[in-house]
């Protein structure tokens, strides 16, 4: 097993901001890590130690067991931000392959990268378009293509779909799951939660600066989140034992027997006098983890 990032007890403040402490964790080769958190919770900024953008106060960061401090090691790092980054003005192709140069790419390297990130990220019809005239799913795919044009083992992409339509972002989607399985180690960040799940990553849950929780998509559901039952009235909402009121509906109490709870529910005269319009059935999501998550103290 090869780690690719190995990061021991990181901690960074800000003044009296506390932002990261005690962060340490291992990735390996090939792994896709979705690194998820609200706001503030700390991505950002373990993402630009990770990178080398921003040095932590203590701890070190390792890439392919050297350390980050060593110049040559960050060719072997590509970054992708939710800004895009691209020449307007430059064809597809153009774009590329300057990119490649300025990365460093001998001509021969630039072209066998082109060559496979015009293919995975399904570019090369476009090849021979200025950038200006693509579609925003186009440009998202392209920026990303750009972050693959150089010596990377190690990329981070910031909400690489935001504003992208639904086949880009599927194309996307299956361009870094086939990386992923080429050996590329992908550290992916989004709000759009079922991205997680189509790309089988491992979820590592940011909260107030620590690492609050850590495993594959179906690891973190299985503990942190549970299946539930809504019910609608077309009359005032019952109080039912078992059930809380949630807005317009009731919302049942966590139970491991969904259809006893149901049965019973559904005799209660009180159901009946008050008109129930509805029956919801609400599948553990990752989802539902990430608001449990959130709601829990560090």
């Amino acid at each position: 097993m090869t780690i690719a990032i190995n990061l021991q007890q990181i901690h960074k403040s800000f003044n009296c901001n506390v932002v990261l402490k005690d962060i340490s964790l291992k990735v390996k080769q090939g792994e896709i890590i979705g690194l998820l958190g609200a706001n503030g919770a700390g991505k950002s900024t373990l993402i630009k130690i990770m990178t080398g953008l921003l040095k932590p106060d203590a701890g070190t960061v390792q890439i392919f067991g050297q350390s980050l401090n060593k110049q040559h090691v960050r060719k072997y790092l590509g970054l992708a931000p939710q800004e895009l980054g691209i020449y307007p003005q430059l064809t597809v192709q153009q774009n590329l392959k300057s990119f490649g140069a300025l990365n460093g790419l001998t001509t021969n390297q630039i072209k066998e990268k082109y060559s496979l990130v015009s293919e995975i990220f399904d570019l090369r019809r476009l090849a021979k378009q200025p950038s200006q005239n693509l579609s925003g799913g186009q440009k998202r795919r392209l920026h990303s293509a750009i972050a693959l044009m150089s010596q990377a083992k190690v990329v981070f992409l910031d909400e690489p779909t935001v504003g992208a339509d639904v086949d880009s972002r599927n194309r996307i989607i299956a361009a870094l799951r086939t990386l992923s399985n080429q050996g590329l180690t992908i550290i992916y960040t989004t709000h759009y939660l079922q991205e997680m799940e189509d790309l089988k990553a491992k979820i590592v849950f940011l909260n107030q600066g620590s690492i609050q929780a850590s495993g594959d998509v179906d690891t973190i559901i299985h503990h942190y989140a549970n299946p539930f039952i809504e019910l609608y009235f077309s009359q005032r909402l019952p109080q039912i034992e078992g059930w809380q009121k949630v807005g317009d509906h009731l919302k049942s109490i966590e139970t491991e027997d969904f259809v006893s709870l149901l049965q019973v529910t559904l005799n209660n005269p009180l159901v009946q006098s008050n008109q129930l319009t509805n029956i919801k059935i609400i599948r553990a999501n990752l989802e539902a983890a990430y608001n449990n998550l959130l709601e829990r103290k560090v």
